[in-house]
């Protein structure tokens, strides 16, 4: 390089000083090119303090990029909750809201499946038939107790208000023709009123990773509840 490339080099360095300084690699070229000046017996603890400062700046900087995007994922499944229930909200009948059931609901949860079950003292091959013709897909009749059952998967534990889990393939049951090809699922507790009994609002997914135990319910919570207050409505009117 020669001399008046290194003085208009010098010239922008001073007028610009932060530039060098935001640059992690052109500091690590300057701070390597010191090193080189001293003897390999000397222990340089200005650079060691940089070096760890630029290593828990990275750390932070990891953080923060997570800690923003789960903040967005947040807000963005918030407004998702949201429309859900617009739309939960929408029907003005209880024909359009069986009809919501069928047709709407998996789509607007952004799910696979979404089955609302409710216990049934009517058990008989028949009475199934005659109840899913009237009520359609979107709802799944079950036996009394066997919402509580299929929640802790028969365990003798009390069933909580929200399961999420992951399993290696859903029951024709619930999950119809896709059954086998579920991999995930949200269970939403419901009480259906005086009269009405135990209800469950069952998402499931393909997707392995869409419901994980680990995840937070809250969302979910204040969804079953505004969805088991528009059912206990319907089904009071009906």
């Amino acid at each position: 390089m020669d001399a008046e490339t290194i003085a208009q080099l010098r010239e922008q360095i001073l007028e610009n000083p932060n530039a060098i300084l935001g640059d992690r690699d052109v500091m690590r070229a300057l701070v390597s090119a010191d090193d080189a000046t001293k003897g390999e017996n000397i222990v340089d603890l200005k650079t060691a303090v940089v070096r760890r400062l630029e290593d828990r700046l990275e750390e932070l900087e990891g953080h923060h990029k997570t800690v923003l995007s789960a903040a967005y994922d947040n807000i963005a499944s918030t407004n998702h909750l949201h429309r859900a229930i617009l739309a939960a909200l929408e029907p003005t009948s209880f024909h359009q809201f069986l009809r919501f059931l069928d047709s709407e609901l998996a789509e607007v949860m952004k799910v696979t499946t979404a089955k609302l079950c409710i216990e049934t003292a009517k058990t008989s091959v028949e009475d199934a038939q005659v109840l899913r013709a009237e009520f359609g897909k979107g709802v799944v009749f079950l036996r009394e107790g066997e919402v509580d059952h299929y929640v802790t998967l028969g365990k003798k534990i009390e069933p909580s208000l929200i399961t999420l889990r992951q399993i290696k393939r859903g029951i024709g049951k619930i999950h119809d023709e896709h059954a086998g090809h579920i991999r995930s699922e949200a269970l939403i507790k419901l009480d259906l009123g005086v009269g009405s009994g135990v209800g469950l609002l069952a998402l499931s997914s393909r997707d392995p990773d869409q419901f994980a135990p680990a995840m937070g319910t809250d969302l979910l919570l204040f969804f079953g509840s505004v969805f088991e207050r528009v059912v206990q409505r319907w089904l009071a009117n009906d």
